[in-house]
């Protein structure tokens, strides 16, 4: 099993300037290999040549031969290692990435053709493919020498290794608003976890997640005021740094620098630049609250139920824009924009499906048709069900529940069915089981769960199929 760990890191000045050339290095190995293998590529379409090859192997060889080439002479003053595992190797992922998707049916700029990294606008990192070393709160960076950690690096409960017995196997050295910082991937034992049988539906929201369970239900609030302040001061900042100057930019001489077109080239000021970067600040602690959330949500989650159901949505599809073309219009298209600025400023949906990816011990999921609108005491579907955007009020029968209690108990209806019949979940932690059978046999003795009590699955009411 992997985890990740985050420390901040504190170079020198003379060490700074290193990570800053290593980051440039593997940048332009990158670049360099992706140009010559359109060339190379290009050659194949006429002919000239075999196909070229894309693995992480022939990047690697081909930086080699670039390293020995002449004008090179610097990249052999720098790490090989780190900048291999920097230009060459991520390229062979990307490309790997770009027909793996070219086989799943994707065409043109859905499926991802590698594309040129720019200084500036790609985030400056460089990697420690192997051999990493994290001994009393200091990081060895190779050719660069031993970097101090912050102090929660030797805590055994903030920031630092909590696995005993873990391994260090590679690192990822990053610059975020002009501070250096670290992440470490720790190779580590599988977890003692007992396993349990305990069943939790989660209805997923812009607002607020709902998790539904045999024995109760609770609503997870996403924390909205915190998120809220950060999202207003960056739109503040943002504004006052589109009214401050752009300046030209001088060279040694004094003398405007200009492009091939003969126009200055203009630079931010330093009032500018330094609104940017408050505003950059406060962009990271709402994003870090979210994540945050994210994590504390979907770990205890995991550590509570042993089969996790969520519905199949395509958060990107979601958040698609509904102004449609001029021959066939939008509708709502304003109030669909404020949903997905809602959902991209606030929502969780998606990052929290990641995450439970890898904690959960069984992640199922099942169709999101109709678990808003059916009702989960009659099953019976109708979209004059949902008049209240936060109350559910069937027709039918009048049962009456938070509309988003109603859909997660919706879910977990569908998720408990789905093992009823004997189907392996998606497997998140172990591998795949015939979860259906043990599920039917146990009696679960929950003793993690929130409700402090024994599930009998078998004393389960009938469940309705949502249609």
């Amino acid at each position: 099993m992997h985890r990740a760990s985050r420390y901040r890191l504190y170079p020198n000045q003379t060490q700074a300037r290193q990570f800053v050339q290593l980051c440039g290095a593997g940048r332009f190995v990158y670049n360099e290999l992706l140009a010559e293998q359109k060339r190379e590529y290009a050659r194949f379409e006429g002919g000239e040549r075999e196909r070229p090859g894309f693995s992480e192997f022939d990047f690697a060889r081909r930086y080699a031969r670039l390293k020995a080439q002449e004008g090179h002479e610097w990249l052999r003053e720098l790490s090989s290692v780190v900048v291999r595992g920097t230009g060459a190797f991520p390229l062979g992922a990307a490309f790997a990435h770009f027909s793996r998707r070219i086989r799943e049916g994707k065409k043109g700029k859905q499926a991802g053709f590698p594309r040129f990294k720019v200084k500036g606008r790609s985030r400056e990192s460089f990697t420690i493919p192997e051999d990493v070393k994290v001994r009393n709160k200091r990081l060895w960076v190779p050719k660069v020498g031993w970097i101090r950690m912050n102090r929660k690096a030797a805590s055994r409960t903030r920031g630092a290794d909590p696995w005993d017995g873990g391994e260090a196997k590679v690192a990822v050295v990053y610059r975020e608003l002009d501070k250096w910082y670290v992440s470490v991937l720790w190779e580590v034992p599988d977890p003692d976890w007992r396993w349990h049988g305990g069943v939790c539906g989660l209805d997923r929201n812009s607002e607020n997640l709902a998790a539904d369970w045999i024995g109760g239900q609770k609503l997870i609030q996403i924390p909205y005021e915190r998120i809220k302040k950060y999202e207003a001061r960056t739109r503040h900042c943002q504004w006052r740094a589109s009214r401050r100057e752009w300046i030209e930019l001088m060279n040694d001489a004094g003398e405007p620098v200009c492009t091939k077109s003969g126009k200055p080239v203009k630079v931010a000021s330093n009032r500018r630049r330094q609104l940017q970067q408050r505003a950059a600040k406060a962009k990271r602690k709402a994003a870090e609250i979210r994540k945050d959330f994210s994590h504390q949500c979907s770990a205890d989650l995991a550590r509570l139920f042993g089969h996790i159901v969520l519905e199949e949505l395509d958060v990107q599809a979601m958040r698609r824009s509904a102004r449609g073309t001029r021959e066939k219009p939008g509708k709502c298209v304003k109030a669909k924009s404020a949903l997905n600025r809602k959902m991209a400023q606030f929502s969780c949906m998606g990052m929290v499906d990641r995450f439970l990816q890898y904690k959960a011990m069984d992640l199922i999921r099942v169709p999101a048709r109709n678990t808003s609108r059916a009702c989960a005491e009659c099953g019976h579907v109708d979209k004059d069900n949902r008049k209240e955007q936060a109350r559910f009020i069937c027709l039918a029968c009048g049962h009456t529940d938070n509309a988003d209690a109603n859909a997660a108990r919706n879910i977990l209806n569908l998720g408990l069915e789905k093992l009823l019949a004997g189907g392996a979940p998606v497997t998140g932690r172990g591998e795949d089981n015939e979860a259906g059978a043990f599920f039917m046999e146990c009696l679960v003795d929950t003793v993690n769960d929130p409700s402090t009590m024994q599930w009998n699955y078998r004393d389960r009411p009938e469940f309705h199929t949502i249609s």
